[in-house]
């Protein structure tokens, strides 16, 4: 999937999506809408608990073939956290976004 689909995507059906953890903690709602080109998150508009977004984020285009290959890792079992830490600070909102279209 590029940016552009995502950035499509969340342009016609903005919406809640929600964090993926794996180790059992409680998943957190953040919102995602797109506009100008562009995708940001900010906190939950409809679902409880919401994430703790100061203030609208914008994702990095840059960022997305390498943070799928990424989640692709982490589905099947790899510990990539440090990986992912190093190459966005955004990763938890990367998963949940990944997750929502499952990918």
């Amino acid at each position: 999937m590029t940016y552009n689909e995502i950035v499509n995507e969340f342009k016609e059906n903005p919406r809640d999506v929600h964090t993926v953890p794996l180790d059992g903690r409680e998943s957190k709602w953040f919102y995602v809408h797109s506009e100008n080109g562009k995708v940001f998150i900010s906190p939950a508009e409809a679902h409880t608990p919401s994430s703790n977004i100061s203030s609208p984020r914008m994702l990095s285009e840059k960022e997305v073939v390498t943070m799928l290959d990424i989640y692709q890792r982490r589905k099947q079992g790899e510990h990539l956290s440090q990986e992912a830490t190093d190459a966005t600070r955004n990763q938890v909102y990367r998963y949940g976004i990944f997750h929502e279209l499952k990918l």
